[in-house]
């Protein structure tokens, strides 16, 4: 091969490879901008799925009602055939703060006192009278009478929770129940749902705002319905007293 030709060969050789360069280096640009597009995409595709997710979450979702609470008292005049006996504590006295609330709970509690003659009317006396003890609450429960001791619109001492916001003492209306020697305390029980039934209708309170004290504050109370775990007998007790 003589020197032109060896030239001209050389030539071709440069052009078929910078050719090649060329294809190569536009092949990897073009594979490039498919992955950038695969990777927006992908991207696209999930923020798609998101929105998709979050639009069929506010559909199914129900929006959230702002409850409204009663602030005025009512007085009730039967529960179960009982007349109730509305005898308060006296205004100023250290068991009756005074404090106008919101109604958002119904307070179970037991009296814990088995003596024979710890009914209804004698708590009713005891919280009217006591001047050594800081404690108060708005309804006591037997088996034959139903004493209202304290507004339901005021704020009592009897959750023990302080004056926690929303808690027990500044937004729950106390009921306790009676277990002395004598008393029945199955009909007490019967009472008590009817009284929590009338007052749920009365301020448009929920089952689930049944509380007992031991929610606010841990004490064993009620301690026969905790310790015989009838707590949720007694909540049925009391849907079924709602009911026409």
């Amino acid at each position: 091969m003589n020197t032109q030709q060896g030239k001209t060969a050389a030539r071709q050789r440069a052009v078929s490879s910078r050719s090649s360069s060329g294809k190569q280096k536009r092949a990897h640009k073009r594979y490039r901008l498919k992955a950038s597009v695969r990777r927006k995409l992908a991207i696209l595709g999930v923020l798609a799925g998101l929105i998709v997710i979050a639009l069929l979450l506010l559909w199914l979702w129900p929006a959230r009602e702002k409850r409204i609470y009663h602030t005025v008292g009512v007085q009730l005049q039967t529960v179960n055939g009982i007349e109730v006996v509305h005898d308060y504590i006296p205004e100023g006295h250290q068991n009756r703060p005074g404090i106008q609330r919101e109604i958002r709970w119904i307070v179970i509690h037991e009296t814990d006192n088995e003596a024979a003659s710890a009914d209804a009317w004698h708590h009713n006396e005891y919280l009217k009278t006591n001047e050594t003890d800081i404690n108060s609450w708005h309804y006591t429960v037997d088996d034959h009478a139903i004493y209202h001791s304290l507004p339901d619109e005021e704020v009592g001492w009897h959750a023990g929770d302080k004056m926690t916001e929303n808690g027990g003492n500044m937004t729950g209306i106390g009921i306790e129940l009676c277990v002395n020697e004598g008393n029945d305390f199955e009909k007490t029980m019967e009472n008590a749902a009817a009284l929590c039934a009338e007052l749920m209708k009365a301020y448009d309170l929920r089952i689930e705002d049944i509380k007992q004290h031991h929610d606010f504050s841990g004490k064993d109370c009620p301690h026969r319905i905790l310790s015989a775990d009838r707590t949720e007998e007694f909540v049925k007790m009391v849907q079924e007293a709602t009911k026409p």
